[in-house]
């Protein structure tokens, strides 16, 4: 079930990968949305950042080289932050 409160929050993290995907926004501004989202996100578990960090890193590889070659396509890494997006939207709210 998908809260209230964090439906804005998710409906512009879909946004942000759609950008991205598309090649309209850079990696570093991905980055920095889903690092923002994640710290307000009351009640994301640790492993879900831990795992959000991880997904990050190939993002932050391209932005310190100044190109998008990392590890994975960006297909694939839109695609893993999205199963990463849906898991943690489904999560319960902790206040």
């Amino acid at each position: 079930m998908m809260l209230h409160d964090r439906t804005p929050a998710i409906s512009r993290l879909r946004t942000t990968l759609d950008q991205w995907s598309s090649g309209a926004l850079p990696a570093d501004v991905v980055c920095a949305r889903f690092r923002l989202a994640a710290l307000e996100w009351n009640g994301l578990p640790e492993r879900y950042e831990s795992v959000l960090e991880r997904l990050l890193q190939p993002l932050d590889t391209a932005v310190m080289l100044g190109d998008d070659s990392c590890g994975l396509s960006r297909a694939d890494l839109a695609q893993a932050l999205q199963q990463w997006l849906d898991h943690a939207s489904q999560l319960p709210a902790r206040h």
